[in-house]
Parts: C-alpha cells; sequence; structure tokens
C-alpha cells in the first residue's frame, strides 16, 4: 500500500508539473514469443523470415511458439539505465541466487558475477551469446565479460530446457544475441555520479557496420567499448560507516550488535594454563590477556577501529572494508557474416574482453602459537622471546604453567593492520570465438553447423597487505617488529607482497555442433517440422598457484620449506582437470489444429570421467603424487520435454509443459584435492571440549577455526551422483485489446541428489559437531600460524530433495492521452516455495522469506511497476523496484553478537532475530531526442535516495557489515547522463 502510495504522488506532482512522464518496459514477455524490433504500429509489409528463439532448436516464423520467453530489445535496454550486464540481469524480477560484485570484496569472488533464475543456483542458468556456451568460472558465466553494448537483445527462458541444451538448464537460459547486419554506426558516453561521495562511474563505446547482407552479400561490424568504476568504502555511507558494532532499535529496544574481531593489530594470548600438579590440564582454566592494555591503562592504541572489551582488544574491520571495489571493463567484438549463394550462409563472431577489479578488504587476520622453545616435530619457531617477554610473567604471577601439546595453550589473535588492507588485482581476459554455416542447399532441409572456441583466464595478483611468513617470522625474532604491542611496524613492509602472482585460472569450453531441419508433413494445424542434432563438448579448467601458495600443502607438490602467505591462500595444489561430453537432441513440432500445438523435444547426454593431471593421496591432508587418472564416475541420461500451446481465440494462449532434467557434478566437484581454505567466518565455541589443546583457546570464548575445501574423487557408490530434476510450467496469456496484453506462469523446479559444492555449511556443522564429527579434522596443525586447531571440510555430496516453485507475472497497458501515447508495465516473480535438505530423508531446510541454513536469503516476492509518457521528442520513466522483507540471520545469547542495552547502560547477551524490512525504490529517467542522429538521457537512480534496511548478516556476500551487500545497492541516490549519436 505505502509503494503505491508513493507511486501514486509520484505520478501526480509529475503530471501537475507538466513534466512528460513515460514508462518502459524492463522485461516484457513475447506474445507467443514473438521476437521482433518493428514497432507495433508499423501497416507496411515485413518479409516472413523464419528466426530460431531460446528454448526451441526449430526456426520459425517469429509469431509462433509456446514457452515462456522473456524478451529485452535495445529499447527496453535503454530504459533500464543499466551500464553493464551484470546491472541489466541481476535486477530482473525473475533473478535471484547470483554472485554480485559485492562478493569479491572478501576477496573469494574475483570480479565474477553471473545469472541465477528462479532461487536456483548460478550453475542451473545456462548463459548463451548468440546461442552458443561460454567458458566459465567457477562453473557459472562471468557477466562482467559480456561488452552490454554489444547486444542486440536478451532472451530469457524461465523454464527448465536440459532436453535441448544440455544438463545446465535446470532452471533455464539466458541468451545474449548480438547485433548483426548493421550498416550504420553509434557512439555513445555515459557518466554516472552518486550525490553521496564515492562510486563514480563512466562507460563510452561506438560500433560500425560495413556492407549489406541482401545487397553486398557481406555484412562486418565491429563495437568496442570501455566502462569504469571508483570504489565506494565502508566509510562513504552511513548504514556501513559503523562496520560491525551497530546500535540499533527493535521492537521498542535498544540493542547492540558486535561483530568484531578477536583478531588484532595489538595481539591478544589466549592462555590455557593449569596449577603445577594438573600437568594434563583437567582443571585448566583459560584466560585472554593483552598485555599492551595492561600496560597502557586498559588502552588498545590509536587506532580508531581498535577498542578495549573486558580484558581483550578487539578490532572492528568491517569499518576498513569497500561496498563496491574499482573496475574497468574493455570489450571489442567483430562479427562478419557472407552470403555464399543464395542457400549458404557463413558466420564468424570474436569477441575478446578484459575485466579489471581491485578489490581491498580488511587486513589479514593471522593467529598463531607462541611456546618457550620451538614446536617439537614442526618446522617453524613459536617466538620463544614473546613468550618470555609476555606469558612466562603472567604465568609467574598466577602460579600456573601451560597445557596443551605443541603450544596450543598460547595462541596470539593478530592482525596485520601494519601492512594496511589486502588488496587484489583481478584481471579476466575472456576470449569467444565461434563460426558457422547455414545451408538450404539440400532440397527440403535447413543444415547448420557451429564451431565455438571459449576461453577465459583469472588472474590474481596481490597488490598490498599481504606478507610473507618466514620474513615476518625473522622481524618478530629479531625484536625488529613486535606484533603484541604492535611496534616497529614500519619495519613490515620488507615481509610485504605487492605485484607478486597469486594465482591463475584458465576456464575453456570448446564445442561443435551439427543440426538440420526438415518439413515432415502437413496437420490440421500447418506443418509437421522435426529437427535433429549433436554436438560435443570438451571442457578443461586449470588452476596454477605461486610457489609461495603451494607451501605447507604437506602433498608432494608443495616446495621444501614451511613458507607461506601471509593473509592469503596458501597450502594449495595445482589442478588440471578435463571432461567430455557428447550430446543427440531432436525437437518435434506437431501442429494438432489451427489452435492446439504440441511440441516434443528429447536428448541424449553421455559425459566422461574427469581426467585429471594432478592426483593426490589424502591421508592427513598430504600425500604423494599419484599417476594421472579418470576420477569420478562417467554420467549418462536421456532427458526429454513435452510442450502444449492452445489458443481458443485470438486473444487468449493457454500454455503447459513438462520436462526432465539432470546435471552431471562439475570438475572441481570430482577432482579438486582437499586443501585449506582459510578460517570460518563465524566464531564458535569449542566442538570438542573433550580436546582443549585443538581448540586453541575455543573453551569458553567462540573463536574462528581452519576451513578445508577439496573434491570427492571415489566412483562407483562412494562417488557423487548426477543430479536429477523434474520441471513444470502452466500458463496463460491474454491480449483482450485496449493495448492490454497481460499473463502469468506457474512453475515448479525439483531436483533430487542436490551436489552441495560447499558441502554442509560451517553453521550447521559446528552447531552439530556429532552429527557431522566426519566433516571435522581433529587435531588439524594451521599450515600458516602453526598453532592446533580444528579443521572443518567442505566437502561435495549429495543432498536430499530441493523444491522450488513460484509465478511470474506481467500486465502492460498502452494508452493514448491528449499529451501522447502512455504505457504502464508490471512484472514479478513470487516464490510460493524453496526448501531443501543437506542428506537423504534429512530435515527439510528453507531460505524462503528467511537467512537459511546454507547462507541464502529467497525473495518471497521481487517486482518491477513502470510507467511512461512521451511528449513530442521528450520521453520520461518512472521505475519502482520491490523487494519483499525478510528474517535476517539468527544468533543465540552465547554468541554475545547481539545484546540489549538495559536502563542502567549495561548490556546483556539474548538471543535475536532480526526482521529485514522490504526494499523499495524509485528510479526516473528522461529522453530528449535532438534530431534522428542525436539524442540525450539523463536519470537518477534512487530517486528518494533510500539507504538499504538493516542487515546483522554475519556470512553475507563480503566483509560488509549492517546491510547485504548481495541484495542492496549501496550507491544511494545517483545521477547519470547519457549522450548517444547515430551516424
Amino acid at each position: 500500500m505505502m509503494m503505491e502510495t508513493i507511486l501514486s504522488r509520484s505520478l501526480r506532482l509529475m503530471f501537475s508539473g507538466g513534466v512528460a512522464l513515460s514508462i518502459g518496459l524492463l522485461a516484457q514477455p513475447a506474445f507467443a514469443q514473438q521476437v521482433t524490433d518493428t514497432p507495433t504500429d508499423t501497416t507496411a509489409a515485413q518479409p516472413i523470415q523464419r528466426v530460431e528463439i531460446t528454448g526451441s532448436s526449430i526456426k520459425r516464423i517469429q509469431k509462433e511458439g509456446a514457452l515462456p520467453v522473456q524478451v529485452l530489445t535495445a529499447a527496453d535496454i535503454k530504459k533500464t539505465g543499466a551500464t553493464s550486464v551484470t546491472d541489466l540481469i541481476q535486477n530482473l524480477p525473475a533473478m535471484q541466487g547470483f554472485a554480485t560484485a559485492s562478493t569479491s570484496v572478501n576477496g573469494g569472488g574475483g570480479g565474477v558475477t553471473t545469472a541465477a533464475l528462479h532461487s536456483l543456483a548460478s550453475q542451473y542458468t545456462l548463459v548463451l551469446l548468440d546461442g552458443v556456451r561460454v567458458a566459465t568460472q567457477g562453473g557459472a558465466v562471468n557477466l562482467e565479460s559480456i561488452p552490454l553494448d554489444a547486444i542486440e537483445r536478451v532472451e530469457i527462458l524461465t523454464d527448465g530446457a536440459s532436453a535441448l541444451y544440455g544438463s545446465d538448464a535446470i532452471a533455464g537460459v539466458v541468451n545474449f544475441i548480438l547485433k548483426k547486419n548493421k550498416t550504420d554506426g553509434d557512439a555513445y558516453l555515459t557518466g554516472q555520479d552518486p550525490q553521496h561521495s564515492g562510486g563514480r562511474s563512466w562507460s563510452a563505446g561506438v560500433s560500425k557496420g560495413f556492407g549489406d547482407l541482401d545487397k553486398d552479400n557481406f555484412n562486418v561490424l565491429l563495437s568496442y567499448s570501455h566502462d569504469t568504476q571508483k570504489a565506494l568504502e565502508a566509510t562513504q555511507r552511513s548504514f556501513s560507516a559503523q562496520g560491525g558494532l551497530i546500535p540499533f532499535t527493535a521492537n521498542g529496544k535498544n540493542y547492540l550488535f558486535n561483530q568484531s574481531s578477536i583478531n588484532s593489530p595489538i595481539a591478544n594470548l589466549d592462555i590455557i594454563s593449569a596449577a603445577p600438579n594438573d600437568p594434563t590440564g583437567a582443571n585448566a582454566s583459560e584466560a585472554i590477556i593483552n598485555p599492551y592494555a595492561l600496560a597502557n591503562a586498559g588502552s588498545c592504541g590509536s587506532n580508531p577501529n581498535s577498542y578495549a572489551h573486558s580484558t581483550q582488544c578487539r578490532f572492528n574491520y568491517a569499518a576498513t572494508v569497500q561496498d563496491i571495489p574499482s573496475s574497468t571493463r574493455d570489450s571489442g567484438l567483430a562479427k562478419a557474416t557472407f552470403k555464399i549463394d543464395e542457400n549458404t550462409t557463413a558466420w564468424a563472431t570474436m569477441m575478446v574482453s578484459r575485466y579489471a577489479m581491485t578489490a581491498q578488504y580488511a587486513a589479514s587476520a593471522q593467529p598463531f602459537a607462541i611456546n618457550s622453545t620451538n614446536l617439537a616435530g614442526v618446522n617453524s619457531t613459536a617466538y620463544p622471546n614473546l613468550f618470555a617477554t609476555y606469558v612466562q610473567p603472567y604465568l609467574n604471577a598466577t602460579g600456573t604453567v601451560i597445557t596443551g601439546q605443541n603450544g596450543g595453550g598460547v595462541t596470539a589473535y593478530y592482525r596485520t593492520v601494519a601492512m594496511g588492507g589486502r588488496t587484489d588485482d583481478y584481471q579476466t581476459d575472456a576470449h569467444h570465438f565461434s563460426a558457422g554455416i547455414t545451408s538450404t542447399a539440400i532440397p527440403g532441409w535447413d543444415l547448420n553447423a557451429v564451431v565455438t572456441l571459449s576461453n577465459s583466464v583469472l588472474k590474481d595478483t596481490a597488490a598490498g597487505g599481504y606478507g610473507n611468513f618466514n620474513e615476518f617470522n625473522a622481524l618478530v625474532l629479531s625484536g625488529a617488529y613486535d606484533p603484541v604491542m604492535n611496534t616497529g611496524g614500519a619495519s613490515l613492509q620488507a615481509a610485504e607482497i605487492t605485484g607478486q602472482l597469486l594465482n591463475k585460472t584458465t576456464s575453456n569450453d570448446n564445442s561443435i555442433k551439427v543440426g538440420a531441419q526438415h518439413n515432415l508433413f502437413e496437420m490440421p494445424g500447418g506443418t509437421s517440422i522435426i529437427s535433429l542434432g549433436a554436438d560435443f563438448n570438451h571442457v578443461s579448467l586449470q588452476e596454477s598457484y605461486d610457489p609461495l601458495q603451494l607451501a605447507s600443502s604437506g602433498y608432494a607438490s608443495a616446495p621444501s620449506g614451511t613458507n607461506a602467505v601471509l593473509g592469503g591462500t596458501t597450502a594449495q595444489v595445482p589442478f588440471d582437470a578435463s571432461r567430455n561430453n557428447v550430446g543427440l537432441f531432436g525437437e518435434w513440432l506437431l501442429p494438432l489444429a489451427k489452435t492446439l500445438e504440441g511440441n516434443i523435444a528429447g536428448r541424449y547426454d553421455s559425459y566422461s570421467k574427469v581426467y585429471s593431471g594432478y592426483v593426490f593421496q589424502t591421508p592427513a591432508l598430504g600425500g604423494a603424487q599419484l599417476s594421472n587418472a579418470d576420477l569420478g564416475d562417467t554420467f549418462s541420461k536421456a532427458t526429454y520435454k513435452l510442450s502444449l500451446r492452445f489458443t481458443p481465440t485470438d486473444t487468449l494462449l493457454l500454455r503447459a509443459s513438462y520436462g526432465t532434467g539432470f546435471k552431471a557434478p562439475s570438475l572441481g566437484d570430482i577432482a579438486a584435492t582437499p586443501t585449506y581454505a582459510g578460517s570460518t567466518a563465524g566464531s564458535y565455541s569449542c566442538p570438542f571440549p573433550a580436546t582443549p589443546a585443538s581448540c586453541a583457546g575455543g573453551l569458553a570464548n567462540p573463536v574462528q577455526y581452519d576451513l578445508l575445501a577439496g573434491g570427492n574423487s571415489a566412483s562407483g557408490s562412494g562417488g557423487l551422483k548426477a543430479e536429477n530434476s523434474k520441471q513444470w510450467t502452466l500458463g496463460f496469456r491474454v491480449e483482450p485489446g485496449f493495448g492490454l496484453t497481460a499473463g502469468a506462469d506457474l512453475w515448479n523446479v525439483q531436483i533430487k541428489d542436490q551436489v552441495l559444492g560447499a558441502g554442509i555449511p560451517e553453521a550447521t556443522g559446528f552447531a552439530s559437531p556429532q552429527t557431522y564429527s566426519y566433516l571435522f579434522t581433529n587435531p588439524y596443525t594451521d599450515p600458516v600460524g602453526h598453532y592446533t586447531t580444528i579443521g572443518y571440510s567442505l566437502v561435495p555430496l549429495n543432498g536430499g530433495v530441493a523444491n522450488y516453485q513460484g509465478i511470474d507475472w506481467d500486465f502492460a497497458e498502452k494508452l493514448k492521452t491528449p499529451v501522447g501515447p502512455l504505457s504502464l508495465a508490471w512484472n514479478g516473480t513470487y516464490m510460493m516455495k524453496q526448501n531443501y535438505t543437506f542428506q537423504q530423508n534429512g530435515p527439510v531446510l528453507t531460505d524462503l522469506g528467511a537467512f537459511g541454513p546454507d547462507n541464502s536469503v529467497v525473495f518471497r516476492v521481487q517486482m518491477h511497476a513502470i510507467a511512461s509518457l512521451t511528449t513530442g521528442n521528450f520521453t520520461n520513466s518512472l521505475t519502482a523496484n520491490y523487494k519483499s522483507g525478510y528474517h535476517d540471520e539468527s544468533y543465540l545469547a552465547g554468541t554475545g553478537a547481539v545484546k540489549v542495552v538495559n536502563a542502567d547502560g549495561s548490556t546483556t547477551a539474548v538471543d535475536y532475530t532480526g526482521q529485514v524490512g522490504s526494499y523499495t525504490t524509485f528510479d526516473w529517467q528522461g529522453r530528449y531526442d535532438y534530431s534522428k542522429v542525436l539524442n540525450f538521457t539523463a536519470g537518477i537512480k534512487n530517486l528518494f535516495d533510500k539507504n538499504p534496511p538493516l542487515s546483522l548478516v554475519n556470512a553475507g556476500g563480503g566483509n560488509q557489515v549492517g546491510y547485504d551487500g548481495r541484495y542492496a545497492d549501496p550507491l544511494g541516490r545517483a545521477f547519470y547522463l547519457t549522450g548517444h549519436y547515430h551516424f
């Protein structure tokens, strides 16, 4: 109601001021899959052409079809104000579950952004470029590698299509159609400036076509674009500037949320000790002290993000990060089409892009062990100088002795703030080449063949804030740097890593596809058409690391010594894996009557085992390298899809479909070697209190533990199984006249044996350590700090059953008013069901309207309401964007994360689950057509400068705290201006 009131008032205000209002349709589903850029009021006869529509391999007259395909034309794209493919796709109501740019702020995203339909993860949405596959990063196509300026239109199939495209189209397909047969030229320049500081961006591009395919028998299109995005620091927005210390009010009470870190630039010492007559530590006690604070009347130094908390110094790391990283993109496209003769046409496309992102996040949290002598059996030092200076005086004063083995009794919780925030330079180079030929030389047959070579290379280079651990050790042992008192910080520059290549990931997707189409016979409703085809895919993935990152893994590939990257990826092993896939597919169109049409599609896929160039024994997560081998299992499956289209009248279309699908586990799910994967996102109490030395201080105080990640290379009954899916849709579209069109589709997807690539989430495992004891390595020696802790394994496994169900709807109305044509549009997605299990016959879990056990949220409602009016050369638009609210992450009183503020100012830890409010923003855009060749567009995003709703999420898309960067834009009100020249 509130959104409707604001929209109504805004419309009245704009009309009363004499300002023309215009509304563009963001993603208008084509009636019966109509795909045309021809204005609806054009009366001139157009030549009938057959085109292939996403979701079908049969080329058909444009106004035919049966599946729910949303179409974004070039005009629609311009009206959104989107400056990148990521902005365009991730703002559609049907999109949920994708990876955003904010996930890269924490150093794990690498600048990769993805598409995901209907809350299914990104790996279930197939992204195509001109109908062919593109190389992926992490199992999904990086949208940042696709240039928006080269796109003519986008077709989005919101129904499963495994029966045509293969196993990764369970949720649907996003097909980017490139510009073609252009003889003219276009140039544009766009600048965007937020009202508040930070986050500026601009882009420019030019494209030109040469030769008319129909007249000159050839056409060549060249396109280039450049985009620049400036960084937005957390301190530049009020909702993120507080970092992890957030006072807030809810339900009439005052609370304090504390997500600061025990890892401090002035180290805290966690000491587990016992009386001299209790050497086993049966009655051990734990104390966390901060020698600096003890020597300085409780002060924690001059750093504004350090503060005293009980006997500790805590660090507010979330106040030091970025909300948006800086980035640049350069993209080029060359597309050539040649008409060999009247029956045969050949084409080739080459797209290259470079996306570079610099992401800065918190300084490294690096606990390490302290002991009186070097650790027995470990080739490392345990800083006996620090022990003598800071630990022994405490033991003497308390009359206690250290308990535990290998220094487990003393852990220093330290952060490398003196080196600055960690900064990564990510660079993604994408090269995509495809060439094909179509021919009708054989009477009655349409033949086609396509060859695709697609490559993506992601490089991650240290740009600051990382350290060489051995050099750090030497500085501490020499006394040049003291991490307990944080003195001699300037000396750390000698240990800093800058400009060194951390790792490189190369992905290749090469394919050959052939197809043939033939008119079979006449039926009551028209010609029956059959399409047959086959494709062959070879995919490969390689990951290489700097020698410093390979150290301390324990595997045979590790360099000698125990050095490591301080604050970065370490203890890794190389990865080189590949797999082949052969698919046979067919589709049969059955015009059963003038008003009834059926379609049958089927596919058979066969996947080979994964060939791995690096195979290791894995006892104690370290072992000898074995011979290259085929890992996992082979997978083969026949899938099908049935669809029906009924048009009882010219104004009503009813449609339905039912299909099956399957998805083979990814290369990494099978062939990745288990390795160290950093620290847990959350802090937890000791999961195994019977082994206190392993907990390294987690007896009474929640701390972070180590994560381990890898694949499941087993075969047979112990190996990963393929996922199997069933999906159906029921929908209608109606066009009763008066410019009105409306439609809705009820859809359902069920996935069995869903592969959980990241395994059981850490929060679930630590909440039930006895249930998931097989995922814990206890004890585990941290490969960097060499202290004793516990490792938790994120191992891919088959879950139980996942269910997804919802309704997509759209409404559009075009009216004539005294001042010009007015159009209204409203589209959205309502999620009715989203649930899953982590294991067969396990408890049913959900993210629907709540922060779920897998650390994600599924919005029950996402929608856009858009309005537009054109007067003369002026067009203005107003768009309302809505996301429903949800239950935030829950916190137990034992974590101490949320405390109620009492009347006397004291605080009490409480159980707390917050409610994240609904999020509605408005965008305005005005366009002025100065002439036929020149126009200008101005706009305001987030017109009312609404901040994202408060979220206390602990495991979101990055280090941001105070809002969830996966679901809300932190820019605030932003102004943009575009100039477009047509020549």
